[in-house]
């Protein structure tokens, strides 16, 4: 049995493409190398050696610029909106794309019958679908120092997906949106132009980490009348229903149980 080398990484797309860099210059051969994200929950292989790689935002760069360069820009997008998704395979599946693309070149994105990019564009779209959808369902709350915050749970990394959107709706307000799920934030100074954090390594949890951990709707750090004007939200959202057009199970397809953990009109 030929053995194989893992090389894992961590989840965000940087530590994917600092581990394509990797495995890609180890000259071990496309066949004896796979890429994981690594997880305690991970089942290692006994015939495999496992080889560790830390990010490293020189080799990210490189392959962004050699993707872009050699392949195309159209390509690029899909490969990083792929890295975003939460399936266990995207850092392999991302490999296996590249080794196509930088074979085939630019026409790689209209083989879809070949496996391995069928497969990148199927975790692509997922996350694409996910982030147009809390497009809709992101809900933000004022702060008593004027910032806007938002809290979500999504599946795949969609923060990097949303946030130049609100950025241009919301150019002159400082903003923040959570994910609690990965518990990294994008976050948005009036004027400027937003970037990502990591609270958990950063320390700013620490300032309020019982608000962060809470239900969302205990948060009650804004005006006193904030629960009144949720409830007339509320009451809005029930009063425009038209009763006979009801379809719980039409409403769920549309707009599935999870989504609505955050979302005002839902809480209670």
């Amino acid at each position: 049995m030929d053995e194989v080398t893992v090389f894992t990484c961590g989840p965000e797309p940087e530590d994917i493409f600092s581990a394509v860099y990797d495995a890609w210059a180890s000259g071990l051969g496309h066949d004896h190398v796979e890429l994981a994200v690594w997880t305690e929950e991970m089942q290692t292989r006994l015939f495999a050696v496992y080889h560790p790689v830390e990010r490293d935002l020189e080799k990210a760069e490189k392959v962004a610029r050699s993707v872009r360069r050699r392949i195309s820009a159209q390509a690029w997008n899909g490969i990083y909106q792929a890295a975003l998704s939460f399936s266990p395979d995207r850092a392999d599946a991302v490999y296996r794309f590249l080794i196509r693309g930088f074979q085939v070149g630019p026409d790689v994105i209209s083989r879809l019958q070949d496996p391995a990019v069928y497969r990148l564009f199927e975790l692509s779209r997922k996350v694409g679908r996910e982030s147009h959808l809390f497009l809709e369902f992101v809900r933000f709350e004022q702060w008593p120092d004027g910032m806007l915050f938002a809290r979500l749970a999504p599946k795949c990394n969609v923060l990097p997906v949303i946030a130049p959107h609100f950025a241009g709706r919301l150019s002159g307000e400082d903003w923040m949106i959570y994910d609690e799920t990965r518990r990294r934030a994008a976050v948005h100074p009036a004027g400027q132009n937003w970037f990502l954090m990591d609270l958990a390594e950063s320390g700013w949890e620490e300032c309020f980490p019982e608000e962060l951990d809470r239900n969302p709707h205990s948060l009650r750090s804004g005006p006193a009348d904030r629960e009144k004007w949720e409830d007339l939200w509320r009451t809005f959202v029930k009063s425009i229903a038209i009763e006979s057009r009801v379809n719980p199970s039409l409403q769920r397809n549309l707009m599935p149980l999870w989504y609505r953990k955050h979302m005002t009109e839902h809480l209670k």
